[in-house]
C-alpha cells in the first residue's frame, strides 16, 4: 500500500486544494499530522508496525473529508484514528494470530508426540530391523552395531576388535547388503 506522502495529490484531484492558515493545504496538513498520529496510535496499538498501518488507514479515510473546512480535519482525523485502533484491537482479540510462537493457537493443538498409528508403525519397523540384524553373522553384526549404534569410526572399530580397517569395511558392507535384502523399503531412512 502506498503511503499518503508518496501519492501525487495534484494528479489525484484536479480541484484546487483548500488552504490552511499556513497555506499548506490538505496535503500539507497530512504531512504535518503523520508523525504525531503514529505516536498517538503507538499508545493504542500493540506495535509500531500496527500504529503505522492504523495511521495510514486513518489518513486514507480522511481523504473523504478533503472538501470539509480545514478546522474540522484534525478532530476528525483523531476520531477516525481512535476508531481504527479500536477496530484493530477488537480484530486481534476475535481472530487470534495463528502464527504465534510459544502459547499460540496452533501450539495448543499440535503435539510433538506421534499418533498411536505412527507409534505402532514405528515399532513394527524397529522390530523388523532388529530381527534382520539378529540374522547377521556374529562378527558382522558386532561391527555393524559398533558403527551404527556406538558411532565408532572404522579405524576405532579396527583397533577395538584387533582387525584391519578393510575387514571392518567389508563387514559393514555385508551387513548393509543383507539388511537391505531382508527389510528392503519397509524401513525408511538409512540402515
Amino acid at each position: 500500500m502506498a503511503r499518503l506522502t508518496d501519492i501525487d495529490w495534484q494528479a489525484a484531484d484536479a480541484k484546487p486544494q483548500t488552504e490552511t492558515s499556513g497555506g499548506a493545504g490538505f496535503e500539507g496538513f497530512l504531512r504535518e499530522q503523520r508523525s504525531a498520529l503514529v505516536k498517538f496510535l503507538s499508545r493504542r496499538t500493540s506495535s509500531r508496525e500496527d500504529a503505522e498501518d492504523a495511521a495510514q488507514e486513518s489518513l486514507t479515510k480522511l481523504l473523504r473529508y478533503k472538501a470539509a473546512q480545514p478546522a474540522v480535519w484534525k478532530p476528525l482525523l483523531y476520531r477516525i484514528a481512535r476508531n481504527v485502533a479500536v477496530d484493530l484491537t477488537r480484530s486481534a482479540r476475535t481472530r487470534p494470530d495463528i502464527q504465534r510462537g510459544a502459547g499460540g493457537a496452533l501450539d495448543d493443538l499440535a503435539s510433538e508426540e506421534p499418533t498411536p498409528d505412527q507409534s505402532v508403525e514405528h515399532q513394527q519397523r524397529l522390530d523388523l530391523l532388529r530381527d534382520a540384524i539378529l540374522t547377521l553373522p556374529p562378527r558382522c553384526r558386532e561391527v555393524y552395531l559398533l558403527n551404527r549404534m556406538q558411532g565408532m569410526s572404522f579405524v576405532q572399530i579396527a583397533r577395538h576388535l584387533g582387525i584391519s580397517t578393510q575387514a571392518v569395511e567389508k563387514h559393514v558392507a555385508k551387513a548393509l547388503v543383507d539388511l537391505r535384502s531382508r527389510v528392503g523399503k519397509r524401513v525408511a531412512g538409512p540402515l
